[in-house]
């Protein structure tokens, strides 16, 4: 026995000694369950079945992971003819207990034998349909399928049961006590099944079945004796033959007509429909595949994206990492401006966290005399007149530092962009010499500038 709270294996304990819950209420509870189980268990070898289920039902109640009351379950329905049942109680057991547990092994031969599988759901499928039938009032469509299903599962009491009803429903009382003989022989004690005894023996002692004979019989006594004999037919003569041959012709007719054909109709009906039912049950299994197989194509593609984005991004990162080796080789070689360049066209997000490190004190170390080697590059440029150079080398300054050597070098690219004739640019970086340097030489420099290329551009347009 387990705990039912922590599930450790328990002695005699009345308190669990793991989690110290108080056990007297389940144990009283598990003894119950164990004795019903026993008692279902006596039950189902005398074949009252019926009775055994009620048992189970109620062990079940008191401890539902009692997986040998499931499994004996299982058992009684499969003896029933309820094979759908049956399977889905092991299943329910083996949940509870998935090792060392009986229900594996019934499980496991419905699966090694996959028709008796398919035999079980086409049963079940067979009895709702009798049932339709039934509702729709189709009797004689319902007697059709239901026999064909006795002959498959002869141990189905419910099916034995349904046959005794409808015979019973008809007066048909030999049939009705065939069949009540043969659920009784799988399940004696059934109350249903005695329920339906009761009422044949009513209808027996009304004498139900057996008003047609009587009436085409005369009954009389002679002493102790009783004589049943024909009744006798006045002899009509030619005319009367002829007659009731017409007669007879036209009551064939309307039987055909009325009884016979709208029979047929509604068989042909029921077929059709049983016919689209299966029709559509396959559609929707094959669009139950086709969803299926979309949804993994779906995660797979979802799958490919993923490794193809991890790959671009290692691919980005090695990349990265290549271009801070140079950066270091070229600091190495003590090529700062080259360095400089490297390390400004890397994008820290692809470094870790130790490359990022490494870049970062190489930036430190880099960064001034990359500013300065670059600073002196573009002056020298801008003081000879190359102004195309002079514009690449300060907008590298200025674009790690904007106050590198006071703000000169923002001026001096401004600057540069005025004499090279790219007016917008120019306004741009003296106005950004007006933001940094506000009432400096610089900034009243940069304003008479910004006023006199607005007017250039003004008298252009």
């Amino acid at each position: 026995m387990e705990c039912y709270n922590c599930g450790i294996v328990l002695g005699k304990e009345k308190i669990c000694p793991s989690c110290g819950v108080d056990l007297r209420i389940y144990r009283k509870f598990v003894g119950i369950s164990n004795f019903l189980y026993n008692q279902a268990l006596a039950k189902a070898q005398t074949r009252d079945l019926s009775g055994a289920v009620a048992d189970l039902r109620l062990s079940l109640q008191y401890n539902k992971v009692n997986t040998n009351a499931r499994n004996l379950l299982g058992l009684v329905y499969y003896e029933m003819g309820e094979g759908v049942a049956a399977v889905k109680e092991w299943m329910i057991s083996k949940g509870y207990q998935a090792s060392e547990n009986l229900a594996s092994e019934y499980l496991e031969q419905t699966r090694k034998n996959p028709a008796e599988k398919d035999r079980m759901n086409q049963q079940a499928r067979k009895f709702n349909q009798v049932l339709t039938y039934c509702r729709q009032d189709s009797i004689d469509l319902a007697v059709i399928q239901l026999k064909k299903l006795l002959n498959d599962n002869p141990k189905l009491v419910r099916g034995w049961q349904l046959m005794a009803l409808i015979a019973l429903s008809q007066e048909n009382l030999e049939q009705a006590k065939k069949a009540l003989r043969n659920a009784e022989r799988i399940d004696n004690n059934n109350p249903l099944t005695i329920r339906y005894q009761k009422m044949l023996e009513h209808l027996e002692k009304k004498g139900a079945g057996r008003k047609q004979k009587q009436s085409q019989s005369i009954r009389y006594s002679n002493g102790n004796d009783t004589i049943i004999q024909p009744k006798l037919r006045r002899n009509t003569g030619s005319m009367g033959i002829v007659l009731n041959i017409l007669i007879g012709l036209i009551v064939g007719a309307a039987i055909t007509s009325f009884l016979y054909v709208p029979g047929i109709r509604k068989k042909a009906v029921s077929d059709a429909n049983q016919a689209v039912t299966e029709a559509n049950n396959t559609i929707a299994d094959k669009n139950q595949t086709i969803k299926a197989l979309e949804e993994e194509i779906s995660s797979l593609n979802a799958k490919v994206d993923s490794e193809s984005n991890k790959a671009k991004k290692q691919k980005e990162a090695a990349k990265s990492v290549d271009t801070l080796l140079k950066a270091y080789d070229a600091y190495i070689n003590e090529d700062i401006e080259l360095a400089g360049d490297y390390l400004e066209s890397i994008d820290a997000s692809d470094l870790s966290a130790d490359s990022l490190s490494v870049m970062t004190t190489l930036q430190e170390k880099v960064n001034q005399q990359y500013l300065s080697v670059t600073y002196d590059a573009g002056m020298d440029a801008y003081n000879r007149y190359r102004y195309t150079e002079a514009i690449e080398s300060l907008s590298k300054v200025v674009s790690v530092d904007e106050n590198y050597a006071e703000g000169e070098a923002l001026y001096c690219l401004a600057q540069a962009y005025r004499k090279s004739e790219d007016h917008e640019k120019a306004i741009e970086t003296y106005a950004k010499v007006c933001e940094l340097y506000p009432n400096s030489s610089l900034s009243y420099n940069a304003e008479r500038y910004i006023t006199e290329l607005q007017e250039t551009i003004e008298n252009n347009r």
